[in-house]
């Protein structure tokens, strides 16, 4: 941030959430019921004015549960926190809503796992600050210091993806996480003072040939209607959070199949409550007809653009203990 002096952040607010307000994520299908009272996998704060996990306990906030997070968490989710270096309170809702879209987009329309080297070449993470009413001066954030958006430059390559510019107090919605399989960095309160110099850099020039035909299906998508909203509401619909680890992905999941490990839920949402949940996330006001341009795979009517063959594609650096199969991607656009 050029000619701009970022001073220290403010301290945390105290968390507004409560037992009842974790138990209505439960209910809503956007939070796991507890398993283990010994070893619970969320935990209400007490009180305490900042964070104080215990050992094995990350810190997340309710509108992430709401964008479309959840634990255990996926191999690509897994990766981001890692690959710009921050943990997870250094995003923002914004920054889980696009992720999350972008896993809709890739299983859901495209057919295939979230591929890492597209989201580099569409997406960079940027450093937030709030300001201090001094000219030439910024401050620090102690949550959602990283936000994760689409390159102004390459708007055109990816669908629209207007989110809100409002997520009112988000940051005082903390809780505790249990981390499984310490798949997330473990919290450390790390406040992003600065932004790295990778967190702009993209697939090389000589490497981006190998993601032109992926280019191609995008714009298909996009000439035919998809935006993130549509993809909000299309996950929402099938009551899975894209962020969380499945045992089949969006292209997988037939009505022929067992729920568990797949669905947080088998009871549908309203039409009402899917919209509630995509206005609370996008800008604007949304209509529920507007929604639903065609099916997300592999619902009968979805549009046809990829076929998967068997052999080996750039994958998110980080370990995963669940096993994936190994994709290369050809794409077909019909007209």
């Amino acid at each position: 941030m050029a000619n701009v002096v970022v001073l220290l952040a403010d301290p945390w607010d105290r968390s507004d959430v409560t037992m009842g307000v974790l138990q209505s994520l439960v209910d809503d299908g956007l939070l796991r019921p507890i398993t283990d009272p010994s070893r619970p996998e969320w935990m209400a704060p007490g009180g305490e004015p900042e964070p104080r996990p215990r050992d094995g306990y990350v810190v997340s906030f309710v509108s992430f549960h709401e964008r479309g997070f959840g634990l255990p968490v996926d191999r690509f989710m897994r990766a981001l926190p890692h690959y710009y270096g921050v943990e997870l309170h250094n995003f923002n809702p914004n920054s889980i809503a696009q992720a999350a879209t972008f896993v809709t987009v890739c299983e859901g329309y495209l057919g295939i796992p979230p591929h890492w080297e597209l989201w580099l070449h569409l997406f960079r993470a940027t450093h937030t600050t709030r300001p201090t009413g001094m000219t030439g001066t910024r401050k620090a954030t102690r949550t959602g210091g990283c936000t994760l958006q689409v390159r102004q430059d390459r708007l055109n390559l990816y669908i629209p993806a207007q989110l809100t510019s409002s997520n009112r107090r988000w940051y005082s919605s903390w809780f505790y996480l249990r981390n499984n399989d310490g798949g997330l960095p473990p919290y450390t309160g790390r406040v992003v003072e600065v932004q790295p110099e990778h967190w702009r850099y993209g697939v090389p020039s000589e490497e981006q040939h190998r993601l032109r035909q992926l280019l191609k299906a995008l714009e298909r998508l996009h000439d035919r209607g998809l935006t993130a909203t549509v993809a909000m509401a299309a996950f929402h619909r099938r009551r899975v959070l894209p962020l969380m680890a499945w045992w089949r992905r969006l292209f997988e999941m037939t009505l022929d199949k067992p729920i568990d490990g797949i669905q947080m839920s088998a009871a549908p949402f309203s039409d009402e409550e899917v919209l509630r949940r995509v206005n609370e996330a996008v800008e604007g006001w949304q209509k529920i007809g507007g929604l639903s341009p065609f099916p997300m795979r592999p619902t009968p009517g979805y549009l046809s653009l990829v076929s998967r063959v068997w052999l080996q594609p750039p994958r998110p650096p980080c370990s995963s203990p669940w096993p994936e199969p190994l994709f290369v991607f050809v794409v077909f656009c019909r007209g």
